[in-house]
């Protein structure tokens, strides 16, 4: 798996950021502004990791192909590992499986 460390700092800060959303909501409000901060850095580095990591299959032609951060955060989720894409090769919005690199 390419690029784990920043998989793990993206989990570990989403996870952090939702224990201090809790804190701060009891406590202060600029201890919420930063965990939501940190929550939403968290998500955004998931997002670019995935994004680096994985190619995307057309279950109609076959083409191999990749996203761009705004298609991987856009598109929509059809189970693990799929999302509905539009395939450059056949010009369709499809189902499309996403595999490792």
């Amino acid at each position: 798996m390419k690029n784990k460390p920043k998989f793990i700092l993206g989990i570990t800060l989403s996870l952090l950021s939702l224990i201090f959303l809790i804190i701060g909501i009891v406590y202060n409000l600029i201890f919420f502004l930063i965990s939501l901060v940190m929550l939403f850095l968290g998500i955004y580095i998931l997002m670019s990791w995935s994004t680096k990591n994985y190619k995307w299959i057309c279950e109609v032609c076959g083409e191999s192909f990749e996203i761009s951060l705004k298609e991987n955060v856009f598109g929509i989720n059809s189970g693990i590992y799929y999302k509905t894409l539009y395939c450059p090769k056949c010009h369709k919005k499809t189902l499309c499986k996403g595999v490792a690199k």
